[in-house]
């Protein structure tokens, strides 16, 4: 318990999340994308063709897809634990606009892609040790298992 400004115990009101929400053009195109593309799950929402809203998630992070028109397209970071294996899986998609290829930086090993809407999906995971920063590494230069 915390007291307010009178003195009167109040709950302490913690953050209990946060959650991206990125605006789309067709919720149902956006989920297959992320679901196809990226392995995430439907966790709510996107039914029907005039779906408004829906939220998918992986590894219990999700991320909302909201039908919104002008589709004004935003950014949101995803870490993850190792990022060639995504790194490999969608760089023979056609479906996937790249923006960056895997680039070693001081904050991290990141890549940058598009979703259907031009939301721009910003993956990262350790920075390699070793290599100079804003190295844009070629495919036989990645740190394979």
């Amino acid at each position: 318990m915390i007291a307010d400004v009178q003195g009167i115990a109040v709950a302490n009101h913690l953050v209990e999340n946060t959650i991206p929400v990125l605006a789309v053009a067709d919720v149902p195109a956006s989920i297959r994308f992320y679901l196809q593309t990226l392995d995430f799950k439907l966790d709510w929402g996107g039914e029907g063709d005039t779906a408004h809203i829906a939220s998918v998630s992986r590894d219990g992070h999700a991320i909302m897809l909201q039908r919104r028109r002008p589709v004004q397209p935003n950014w949101v970071w995803i870490g993850v634990t190792a990022l060639v294996p995504l790194w490999d899986k969608l760089r023979a998609n056609s479906a996937v606009t790249v923006l960056l290829r895997p680039t070693n930086q001081p904050w991290a090993l990141e890549m940058k892609i598009h979703d259907p809407d031009g939301n721009v999906l910003w993956f990262g995971t350790d920075p390699l040790p070793g290599v100079p920063f804003g190295t844009e590494l070629a495919d036989s230069q990645l740190p394979r298992a």
